[in-house]
């Protein structure tokens, strides 16, 4: 369980609801990092598919990961609910909550911790670094790009645009949680929206740096969308602000 943070060491926090086949690719994406210092805790949020073997198969893979937890809810309560668990034995300076069908590219972690850093000395309100994305489709398959905007403050009001795996600081997590697990649709935006008005500020990387998953079980809802504006003949880069849902209960 928690103890006192361990600085330089990243967390990463996989929330899972019935992800059971692309758990392993998502894993292995975090094992693939450049950045030497990882802990990783997978919380499997009471799933009846096959994920919980497909998540002790790929924990067997040779890694250099300093500890990895895979933490089994008894039943499905909600992506909230799995990362408030999750937070429960992370121990890191920093976190990443990764979806369980995303993939992070091998220097995502080292990148946006290297800028979280730098932005810091000047900016010491700076709390999490986040990317624009490859989209991809169900077997992996690139099919376009996303983008993020630029940090607003104001922006959250109105629209859920920072990306789920952003580098923060644990810190910062930790003054806006535990959040409400009544809230269901919208988690992103919920975490987002605590995070910034404790006063913390963002840093956007415009560059491709992880991999979001496009296909119709998608937990906001936002891949089937695209891929049937590309089914009809939309491509090229996306504002994700525009896909990503706003809070609701």
């Amino acid at each position: 369980m928690k103890s006192l943070s361990s600085p330089g060491l990243l967390s990463v926090i996989i929330p899972n609801y019935n992800y059971g086949r692309f758990i392993a690719e998502t894993i292995a994406s975090v094992f693939r990092q450049d950045y030497g210092s990882i802990e990783l805790v997978v919380v499997d949020d009471g799933s009846t598919d096959h994920s919980l073997e497909a998540i002790r198969d790929a924990i067997k893979r040779p890694n250099s990961l300093s500890r990895i937890e895979v933490v089994e809810m008894p039943t499905n309560s909600g992506k909230l609910a799995a990362m408030n668990a999750g937070l429960k034995y992370c121990v890191g300076e920093y976190v990443i909550v990764l979806d369980a069908d995303d993939l992070l590219t091998d220097s995502y972690a080292s990148r946006c911790i290297h800028e979280l850093n730098e932005g810091r000395k000047d900016d010491p309100q700076l709390g999490f670094i986040y990317s624009n994305c490859q989209l991809v489709d169900e077997n992996g398959a690139d099919i376009g790009r996303g983008k993020s905007t630029a940090f607003d403050p104001s922006l959250i009001e109105r629209f859920s645009f920072i990306p789920e795996p952003a580098v923060t600081l644990m810190a910062a997590v930790m003054e806006a949680s535990p959040y409400d697990e009544t809230i269901r649709k919208g988690t992103k935006h919920h975490k987002w929206r605590r995070i910034i008005e404790n006063g913390w500020r963002g840093k956007h990387i415009a560059e491709p740096l992880f991999s979001y998953r496009m296909h119709g079980q998608n937990l906001s809802g936002i891949g089937s969308r695209v891929i049937d504006e590309i089914g009809g003949g939309h491509t090229g880069e996306r504002l994700l602000s525009g896909y990503w849902p706003t809070q609701t209960r």
